[in-house]
């Protein structure tokens, strides 16, 4: 995404373009391309293709689980940027298909935290604590939405890959980590970008508390809502 323009399709190829790049230079064994682009009216959802409906994922050599990846884009409410309205990565295993993890997040999400971890398992102690707060399912973790960090500073893709190679141990590709801490900086450059057009007032005061002189917009920027800030 290489700044403003309202223009859909063309800023929703370049981050597809993007992320398949990280994930060609990470992970072995993917297909090619390992992304497609579904175009809706209002959005695009980013996506593998629909064979094989998630990417594999190997140990020494061996396909023993898989990478769901789905990311659905909007123009943000400036009219102008790329945004997410909602994203999900989950590793699967290979031997039942079912889900291990997931990262989820929903821009419209109102009873769970809009960016969270499910994990798909059963931990006893836990369980037993559940029931005895009368929880609806004790015995499913996944109906757990840990929260990770709300809209902005939610985990990325580069993150959830470094997590399936360093910590799962999955195979990967040389020099993968080059390739995750340049994706991460660019994400990370794009929050900080989309939290000072959130919060312009506090950005203003911090860059001139470090000595750059601001001036405000000839015409006023509309007060944001309070959910920038509260929302889970």
């Amino acid at each position: 995404m290489t700044g403003p323009g309202g223009d859909l399709a063309q800023q929703s190829e370049e981050f597809g373009q993007e992320m398949a790049g990280l994930l060609t230079a990470t992970l072995p064994g993917l297909p090619f391309p390992p992304l497609e682009i579904v175009a809706y009216r209002t959005k695009t959802v980013i996506r593998p293709p629909a064979r094989p409906e998630r990417l594999p994922l190997y140990i020494k050599g061996i396909e023993l689980a898989s990478l769901e990846l789905s990311v659905a884009c909007q123009i943000d409410s400036f009219g102008q940027w790329l945004a997410v309205e909602r994203s999900t990565y989950g590793l699967y295993a290979k031997v039942d298909r079912a889900p291990v993890l997931r990262i989820d997040y929903r821009h419209d999400m109102h009873t769970v935290p809009s960016a969270h971890v499910q994990v798909h398992g059963h931990r006893g102690a836990l369980s037993h604590l559940l029931s005895q707060a009368d929880h609806a399912t004790p015995h499913d973790m996944a109906a757990l939405h840990i929260p990770v960090g709300g809209a902005r500073f939610r985990p990325c893709l580069e993150d959830f890959i470094q997590f399936l190679i360093a910590e799962c141990k999955f195979d990967s590709k040389r020099q993968w980590r080059r390739h995750v801490e340049a994706g991460r900086e660019r994400w990370r450059l794009r929050q900080a970008g989309a939290v000072a057009r959130d919060l312009p007032e506090v950005a203003a005061t911090e860059l001139r508390s470090l000595g750059y002189e601001v001036t405000g917009p000839v015409t006023p920027i509309p007060e944001r809502s309070p959910k920038v800030l509260r929302h889970w």
